[in-house]
């Protein structure tokens, strides 16, 4: 089987970073993120919110960036029921971008006033196109006693 030439290389789309943190935005195309990597979260009483961003970068080549993409960002807590639920859409349309060269396109979903009501894990779940691309679980703790 012959490979196909670099130029012919099947359309891609990937979420190449993807993380909580205490603050994100998106500014002039790129991402900016403070306190990033976030995997727990103290809440002194509940309910409480869960008071963190969600930040992604999706990397898309030239045919996929002119194609609607649907993003989905659903929380759950650990027993499987739906906190929260953010949908969009993406769409760069045309673009002056090269053969075989890829856009980052930067994501932010602002998860701060989702409801938290009992101690435990909390997953961040990330679907492109309806299909799960990456979980980011987070733990909602009480304040260590010393």
């Amino acid at each position: 089987m012959a490979l196909l030439p670099k130029r012919y290389a099947a359309a891609h789309m990937e979420i190449t970073t993807a993380l909580l943190a205490d603050f994100a935005q998106v500014r002039d195309g790129l991402l900016f993120v403070s306190s990033g990597g976030v995997t727990r979260c103290y809440r002194e009483m509940l309910p409480a919110p869960l008071n963190i961003y969600m930040a992604m970068v999706l990397e898309l080549d030239r045919l996929e960036a002119e194609k609607v993409h649907e993003v989905h960002v659903v929380v759950v807590d650990e027993d499987g029921q739906q906190l929260a639920e953010i949908a969009g859409e993406i769409q760069l349309g045309a673009t002056q971008m090269m053969v075989n060269e890829n856009v980052n396109v930067p994501i932010v979903f602002d998860l701060r006033n989702i409801p938290i009501e009992r101690y435990g894990n909390v997953e961040v779940r990330l679907y492109v196109a309806r299909e799960h691309r990456r979980t980011l679980p987070i733990w909602v703790l009480q304040p260590p006693t010393e």
